[in-house]
């Protein structure tokens, strides 16, 4: 009889969270933008311009370069993701 014993790698789990939360989050805040764009009867252009939008968009961005940075095999690789994610945060706050 086989047996067999399951191994969590939770770094793993952990990392991979981070980018899929992002995405998440960033389609949340495009769907609801672009719901309220039809609600004010607004181009969604426009709808995308407000500060709400770009805030919500700069945190998405920064954890999926956080999750990117974090699965990267190669160290060049690493390095240019958190350079995006000091960018997004940088980014983020210029927004607010």
């Amino acid at each position: 009889m086989l047996y067999s014993i399951i191994v969590i790698n939770w770094y793993a789990v952990i990392i991979n969270s981070f980018w899929i939360f992002g995405l998440a989050l960033l389609l949340a805040a495009f769907s609801y933008h672009y719901w309220a764009a039809q609600q004010n009867q607004r181009r969604l252009k426009e709808q995308l311009a407000l500060p709400a939008f770009t805030q919500m968009y700069w945190i998405s961005f920064f954890l999926i370069t956080i999750g990117l940075a974090g699965t990267s095999q190669q160290t060049w690789e690493a390095i240019l993701w958190i350079a995006f994610s000091i960018w997004s945060l940088y980014n983020y706050y210029k927004t607010r």
